[in-house]
């Protein structure tokens, strides 16, 4: 049976996870499941962590300003984070506020970093969500050739938001057959404190 790592080393490993999660796609974190609420019922949905400021506990996602997310979000900004890695059998909840940038010098510089293919998804022409009379991405047809002109996907910027979200609670849990353990992580006057909970 492996040593249990202390609190501290969980508290390190924990955001070490999410910076990798973010700088690799290929990483079981790189994919996040966000809860967000309608006042009637959960929301969840999965997207892609986009940057970890470990210094700042910020969490970053991309989505469509007009999305039903961003409407929850600007009414209810509470968000809660979802990952699981299945090699390490580490699950992480974390939560925070979240931050809704728009047309700002944020999403200004994201938008740059972003290819023709990563501005599709923000090019529809109607909000997400909208009913379609059938199967269809609802992009013009602009977007239909091998390559695209990047100056001609500067419209979808306007549909474009970038969400941070500063985290005030961590929590980690190992799953293990020898036995599991779980530890809890608030942000407290300026620090993190941990406890160790019944799994």
């Amino acid at each position: 049976m492996k040593p249990t790592p202390t609190l501290e080393e969980i508290l390190q490993q924990t955001w070490r996870l999410l910076i990798r999660g973010a700088n690799d796609k290929k990483d079981p974190l790189h994919l996040a499941t966000i809860g967000t609420t309608n006042q009637q019922t959960a929301e969840i949905r999965t997207v892609v962590l986009r940057k970890t400021d470990a210094a700042k506990r910020l969490l970053y996602f991309y989505t469509d300003f007009r999305s039903e997310k961003i409407q929850q979000l600007t009414t209810h900004p509470t968000l809660s984070w979802l990952f699981y890695h299945p090699k390490k059998n580490i699950q992480l909840r974390a939560y925070g506020q979240a931050v809704i940038h728009h047309q700002n010098d944020l999403t200004k510089e994201r938008w740059q970093t972003l290819p023709s293919y990563g501005r599709k998804t923000y090019g529809t022409q109607q909000a997400p969500s909208t009913p379609l009379p059938y199967a269809d991405d609802d992009l013009p047809s602009l977007w239909k050739v091998p390559e695209i002109d990047l100056a001609k996907t500067e419209y979808a910027y306007a549909n474009f938001a970038v969400v941070t979200c500063e985290i005030t609670r961590l929590e980690w849990l190992n799953l293990q057959r020898s036995g599991h353990r779980r530890a809890l992580f608030d942000f407290v006057d300026g620090v993190w404190k941990g406890e160790w909970l019944v799994p």
